[in-house]
């Protein structure tokens, strides 16, 4: 079983919100818009709770109730026969699809969706599940998968206490070496011959309070009562003995004495071990089959940058094995990771009217071509630097390196003399592409994803190619396909887009040389320059793209081409053809207006 689509309506800071869930999804935002309330609202709905505080309704409006929806997908023979189960199927798709109703001072209503749309509503028609029977469709519980919740801070001795069940496992385990062991069973023996001594004794002040108690006791019943001591050194041992030691250096230290991001891990790691265990020496039991949610928030929290990625790629691949869902809040663009199926990000806003919403992206990258998001998905992987452009409130997309460092210096330089806010300088991004192909895939999640940008990319209108040949007219006409593109995506939503003549270096002035290291170069000569001293069609893109030129400079392909009139460039330009926009331009925005996200 495997949760598919989660949806939220009137649940603290959330109104009405739906998210699309995969193996491992990745919620992303700025702070204080609800990330953590998509997680607290999954553990609601997995809990026995009955009713619910009136401080968790949506700006305590308790007039409509709180509601959750979810669907299941994937589900095994052995699932669809659980109790619980095999009477709550939605008919034509055999998906599991459930919600709870929590009205203000009354139990909670749980139903299944067994006919009709597979849509989360609210309306009665289709929900008709049986849940299994149960007070309130409690039954539903017994095979809802796990949810475990980790907030961003927990104490994990939480889960060390003698009562929790991953506590109680272990005594069980040690209790079945112990009793194996052949000095246990002689120290049995012996324990048995003393308690036997111990209940024969005839101490005198133990018979006296015996009959003073049954004295009393008779005068509402003739029954007799006798204390005695049952000795039970198994269990005493092995419940005030058990304790997690961590050896580090030579050191046997305790869990309270390791650092917080040791503890998170370490707790992710119990449930882990707890579950493989049930699931493989305890599989009569149908509780121990249920599926696995691991609801964690900012899993980078408290890490090394080293041992995050580790941890990341630990996390991922237990999603990947298909051993259980994670779905985490995260501010690190290293924890992204689109480059394997069944990954999703999502990234969680305030709108216009402070209303919590969400966009989202998964590892299909909105149905590109094979070729295209294998290409796509190796930049995200190899270059986690590109992560950025999901977090950041403006991105400004580049071709290299060279070009991120001229930018983030001239913007510093647009600050200091009072032409760029500083708060705005911070939160742009300036994102390296490696290159037009990528760039030009990289736009499409862009654009669907809702996130504003700025794209500068060289026009690579040339006579000569590297070598000094005369470029032939097919490879212009190439050339000028790339350049439609990218100018038809950027102005699909509204966003801009600039280029440099030929490349960077050739918007630099003679003095400029460009030596062995083209970044360092740039970053040396730019950096001993006044804002008058820098070349203008550089600073007027750099302005434009900030967000603060007076004019912002007009670099539409149609103006531009005009510029070029040698033979091979009119020959391509009279034999180029224009792309059908839908063979590269994917506009999955324009289907979604006007349609409720539910």
């Amino acid at each position: 079983m495997k949760l598919k689509k989660f949806t939220i309506r009137n649940f603290k800071g959330v109104k009405e919100l739906s998210i699309d869930v995969e193996n491992i999804s990745i919620i992303i935002g700025p702070n204080n818009c609800s990330k953590s309330t998509i997680l607290q609202a999954l553990n609601q709905f997995g809990s026995k709770d009955q009713k619910l505080d009136a401080h968790l309704y949506h700006k305590h409006d308790t007039s409509q109730p709180v509601c959750f929806h979810a669907t299941f997908t994937d589900l095994t023979e052995e699932e669809i026969e659980m109790h619980g189960i095999r009477n709550s199927l939605h008919s034509d798709s055999g998906n599991f699809i459930v919600r709870a109703i929590y009205k203000v001072g009354e139990n909670v209503e749980r139903a299944s969706k067994t006919s009709g749309s597979q849509t989360h509503d609210l309306d009665q028609d289709g929900w008709e599940g049986k849940l299994g029977g149960g007070k309130n469709g409690s039954h539903f519980l017994n095979v809802f998968p796990e949810i475990i919740y980790i907030p961003a801070v927990k104490d994990a001795s939480d889960e060390l206490k003698d009562k929790s069940a991953h506590m109680k496992t272990l005594f069980t385990l040690y209790k079945n070496v112990v009793t194996g062991l052949p000095e246990y069973q002689e120290a049995y023996e012996k324990t048995q011959l003393l308690q036997n001594k111990i209940n024969e004794h005839e101490d005198e002040k133990i018979k006296y309070f015996e009959e003073e108690v049954k004295e009393f006791l008779n005068e509402v019943t003739s029954t007799d009562v006798k204390f005695k001591v049952n000795v039970s050194p198994l269990d005493e041992i092995v419940s005030t003995s058990l304790v997690t030691n961590f050896n580090y250096n030579g050191l046997d230290t305790t869990l309270s004495h390791q650092g917080n991001g040791v503890q998170r891990t370490f707790i992710l790691s119990v449930f882990k071990g707890f579950r493989k265990y049930k699931r493989r020496f305890e599989t009569e039991n149908v509780e121990n089959k249920r599926p696995l949610i691991i609801a964690l928030e900012e899993p980078e929290l408290y890490l090394h940058p080293h041992l995050a990625r580790v941890f990341k790629d630990t996390l991922y691949s237990l999603a990947d094995d298909g051993f259980f869902q994670v779905i985490a809040t995260s501010h690190s663009p290293n924890f992204v990771d689109l480059s394997k199926p069944n990954r999703t990000l999502a990234k969680v806003y305030l709108n216009e009217e402070n209303q919590v919403c969400l966009n989202q992206v998964n590892s299909d990258v909105y149905g590109l071509p094979s070729h295209e998001k294998e290409r796509l998905q190796a930049l995200l992987r190899f270059n986690p630097y590109v992560n950025e452009v999901f977090f950041a409130d403006r991105v400004i997309l580049v071709e290299g390196d060279t070009e991120v460092i001229a930018f983030k210096v001239i913007g510093e330089k647009l600050v200091n003399s009072g032409l760029l806010n500083k708060d705005d300088y911070y939160k742009t991004s300036v994102v390296n592409c490696n290159g037009k192909g990528t760039m030009y895939l990289l736009l499409n999640i862009l654009n669907n994803f809702g996130i504003r940008y700025t794209v500068i990319h060289d026009y690579d209108i040339t006579q000569l190619d590297k070598k000094g040949n005369r470029r032939s007219s097919s490879s212009l006409k190439t050339t000028l396909t790339l350049n439609h593109k990218l100018e038809k995506l950027a102005f699909a939503r509204g966003n801009k887009k600039f280029v440099l003549r030929h490349t960077f270096e050739a918007e630099m002035p003679a003095e400029y040389e460009k030596g062995s290291s083209k970044s360092f170069s740039a970053y040396e000569f730019l950096c001993t320059k006044e804002l008058h001293e820098l070349p203008i069609g550089l600073l007027d893109i750099v302005k434009a793209a900030y967000g603060v030129a007076p004019i912002e400079p007009n670099h539409r392909n149609e103006i531009l081409v005009t510029h070029y009139d040698w033979s091979e460039m009119q020959q391509a330009l009279e034999e180029w053809k224009e792309p059908r926009e839908e063979d590269f331009l994917i506009k999955l925005w324009e289907e979604e207006q006007g349609v409720t996200a539910i």
